[in-house]
This record gives C-alpha cells, sequence and structure tokens, in this order.
C-alpha cells in the first residue's frame, strides 16, 4: 500500500480479486490447504482492506470485493473455497456497517462460471469440449456462461459515485443460475 500510495498519491477503490479452488471432499483437505484457501480468499482482502482504510477514509471511497456464488451455496467438493468465500461475505458487511459513517462503502460480486482463463483452460482439457461447453451453458437459464466483462462492469458501476448510496451488498452475477433448480 505504500508502494502505491507513493506512486498514486490517492486511493479511491480497493478491489480485492483473488481466490483458489481444490476440488477435495473434506477429510481430503489437508490443514494447509485448507489454511492457504483462507489466505488467498480471505486473510489477503482482510489485510488489504485494513492497509487502505485510512486512505479511503480520505477520498470516502469505496471496496468491492469478489466472492462467488459458491459464499452462498456450495458445490460437491469445494468446502475451503466456499468457506472462504463465505468469509469474505460477512467481511464486506461488516466492513460497511463499521466504516460506512466515514464515508466509506464496501460491496462485493458474487460471480458463477464466467469464463476467466483457468475455466477456458478446464473446459478444453476435457474429452468433449464443446459438449461440456453445452451442458454448462445449460444450467444457466440464460444459457451461456459469462465473461470477465460483465463482471468488471459491475464493479466499475460499483466503485462509483453513481452507486454512493449502495453498501454491504453482495451481487450474484451468474446468468440466473442460483435461481433454477435441477430436475429431478
Amino acid at each position: 500500500m505504500a508502494e502505491f500510495m507513493a506512486q498514486a498519491g490517492r486511493l479511491d477503490v480497493l478491489v480485492n480479486n483473488a481466490g483458489m479452488m481444490q476440488q477435495a471432499a473434506i477429510e481430503e483437505t489437508s490443514f494447509e490447504d485448507w489454511q492457504r484457501s483462507l489466505a488467498v480468499s480471505l486473510t489477503a482482502p482482510f489485510l488489504m482492506i485494513r492497509a487502505a482504510l485510512p486512505h479511503l477514509r480520505k477520498t470516502r471511497g469505496s471496496i468491492v470485493n469478489t466472492g462467488s456464488i459458491e459464499g452462498l451455496s456450495a458445490n460437491p467438493g469445494h468446502a475451503a473455497y466456499c468457506a472462504s468465500k463465505a468469509g469474505l461475505h460477512g467481511l464486506t458487511r461488516a466492513v460497511a456497517v463499521d466504516h460506512g459513517h466515514e464515508g466509506i462503502r464496501c460491496n462485493a460480486v458474487a460471480p458463477g462460471w464466467i469464463d476467466s482463463e483457468l475455466n477456458v483452460e478446464l473446459i478444453e482439457s476435457m474429452p468433449a469440449p464443446a459438449a461440456f461447453r453445452r451442458d454448462i451453458g445449460r444450467i444457466h437459464p440464460v444459457g451461456r456462461t459469462g465473461t470477465a466483462e460483465e463482471v468488471a462492469s459491475l464493479v466499475a458501476f460499483l466503485a462509483a459515485e453513481e452507486a454512493s448510496f449502495i453498501t454491504e451488498q453482495i451481487f450474484t452475477v451468474d446468468g440466473g443460475r442460483m435461481v433454477k433448480l435441477s430436475l429431478p
């Protein structure tokens, strides 16, 4: 933060955008892997927020955290990831409550399946990538996966002055996936 402030001179927005996922059941998740997941998705944003607060007070700035729909519900074998993102959602609300009186807003976006580099690599590694992409699209009411640009647009809005009365919210960006029930 000191290096950034020396170069930029002011801080208006902090975006915490990090995460890691390990596919493993709880019994298969080592304590070290659990700790690493929490360190990346929860502890690092906490430390960044703590370092940014003095600067954000001066600018009445905004914090946007990248959570996940898996912080609101769960996929099998993602306990550490789900727990870390749920914790980040709680941290988002706590920061908004504790620092709103200082003019600091804190919100989170909770993306679903986004065509990130990691997800595209996963799709391409499948035996039938086109079929896998089609099937992933079908779990979304909009019929497709999302783009990083769609998430970034919401982050930019939440950071902007136009969103000055929005705080402590968790916004899903998931093409409707969270509300679509599976058929038996």
